[in-house]
């Protein structure tokens, strides 16, 4: 019986060993008194900061206010690029140049974007002024406030978007040629 209670209590006490936790080993402390940059994968800053520059391709739809101004046979097509200098996550400067086929009309906008914190998906929101020209009326000066959704995929680095702007260049009282509803996609890349 001694024997019987003896191997019971051995096997006890090795399911409590076997079960208990084992401590945890200490990692090493990071340190940012080193070079800057140091301190990365020590749980100090994260890389996503050094994307500042970006480049994007856009296009989609692009209907006139103005049904006079559209050529006979055109279609409601434009295409342009955009490139961004990012001040933060939640805020970036553009410069962007498009081409509506539907009535020849070029723009080139440059003004901020201001964009919501959020992974991998961002809402945006910006006020781009700039000249647009218009055929038979020539170069304008002009504003186009935008909004629209981005979705940052591959790292952090491949954008994709949506997006709606209004062009407004300013023409004269009660003239509504050049005013332009955009629809567009976007996909660019972060550096």
């Amino acid at each position: 019986m001694k024997r019987l209670a003896w191997l019971w209590g051995a096997a006890s006490l090795a399911a409590a060993v076997m079960m208990a936790p084992l401590p945890a080993r200490a990692q090493q402390r990071g340190r940012t008194d080193g070079p800057e940059g140091s301190e990365y994968g020590k749980g100090g800053y994260s890389r996503s900061s050094d994307s500042r520059f970006s480049l994007e391709f856009n296009w989609g739809a692009a209907f006139a206010a103005d049904a006079t101004t559209v050529r006979r046979g055109s279609v409601p097509l434009f295409f342009g690029g955009t490139a961004s200098l990012w001040g933060a996550e939640w805020y970036q400067f553009d410069l962007s140049g498009a081409y509506v086929l539907q009535n020849g009309q070029w723009s080139v906008l440059a003004g901020p974007r201001f964009r919501t914190y959020g992974f991998p998906v961002s809402l945006n929101v910006g006020l781009k002024a700039g000249g647009f020209f218009i055929p038979d009326t020539g170069l304008r000066f002009g504003l186009s406030p935008q909004v629209g959704v981005d979705l940052f995929a591959a790292n952090e680095r491949l954008v994709l978007g949506l997006g709606y702007a209004l062009d407004v260049p300013i023409v004269g009282s009660g003239d509504f040629r050049g005013i332009m509803n955009r629809l567009f996609m976007n996909v660019g890349y972060r550096f």
